[in-house]
């Protein structure tokens, strides 16, 4: 048989496939959670009933507890990542069209990236106090560090042909950068966002745990002292959904945005 015949073979998949076994799996979990707690599988006090857990969050919701806290964690990681963008993106550029740059800022990166950036909370404490700047802060130097290192590679995986073909027509240096290399890097650069944002929040949550007055960390950590595991199950819940519908939201951005490239002609 001939290779051009193999793609005629393709199964071909119902478009919402992936979103309804995702769903199933989430819903499974869900019964087994009840299950597991309506005939005492598990060690009492190990996990809360899933019922104690719905009221929890009706109530935290209609109360505005819930609301407020997520919109400080958000406001955090949103200004956290604007922040990584803009210092890590223009940084990946720079160190892969400029030799000496990236001998200077490389060492600094791999330095830095396996450090636990939680561990700057102390000193960021003392600079700006107790609040949502020094969270914003470590966002940021969290969220740099990927960026850099996702730009970096997109921008050494752009062919060298294109490199070539843009100089031969008297592209300046600059024109290169921004486009050539920049759209050519793209893909990675958006991967790195998405990878950055999980950051974000588990950054953010550490944070809001140690030093904030506000945000889902705090309310975490407050409800855990108080032993009120169905309040602390509920805001755990509602940060793994936001977290979720944020990723989906920058999948679905990504896709659109890189509609011409090759990664994304076979995605559903």
């Amino acid at each position: 048989m001939s290779s051009r015949a193999l793609p005629a073979l393709a199964v071909r998949q119902w478009p919402g496939a992936k979103a309804a076994t995702g769903a199933v799996s989430v819903g499974l979990l869900f019964v087994l959670w009840y299950a597991a707690t309506r005939w005492q599988w598990l060690p009492e006090g190990f996990v809360p009933p899933m019922t104690d857990v719905w009221r929890a969050t009706t109530h935290l919701a209609r109360t505005g507890e819930l609301w407020s806290n997520l919109v400080a964690t958000l406001r955090a990681s949103f200004w956290g990542l604007a922040a990584g963008l803009l210092i890590g993106v223009p940084t990946g550029l720079l160190m892969a069209t400029s030799g000496r740059f990236e001998r200077i800022v490389a060492p600094v990166v791999r330095s830095t990236y396996a450090l636990p950036k939680t561990t700057l909370i102390p000193l960021l404490v003392l600079w700006f106090g107790v609040g949502g700047m020094t969270n914003i802060v470590v966002i940021a130097v969290t969220t740099t560090l990927p960026l850099i290192v996702y730009t970096l590679r997109g921008a050494h995986e752009v062919p060298h042909v294109l490199l070539w073909s843009a100089r031969s027509l008297g592209t300046s240096r600059t024109g290169l950068l921004w486009r050539v290399v920049l759209p050519g890097a793209m893909p990675q650069i958006l991967t790195g966002v998405r990878v950055a944002f999980g950051f974000t929040l588990l950054v953010a949550i550490s944070c809001e745990m140690i030093v904030a007055n506000q945000g889902i960390g705090k309310l975490i950590s407050q409800y855990g002292d108080q032993g009120s595991y169905d309040y602390l199950f509920a805001a755990l819940l509602a940060t793994t959904v936001i977290a979720y519908l944020a990723d989906l939201t920058l999948r679905k951005v990504s896709q659109f945005w890189l509609r011409w490239h090759e990664t994304t002609q076979h995605h559903d």
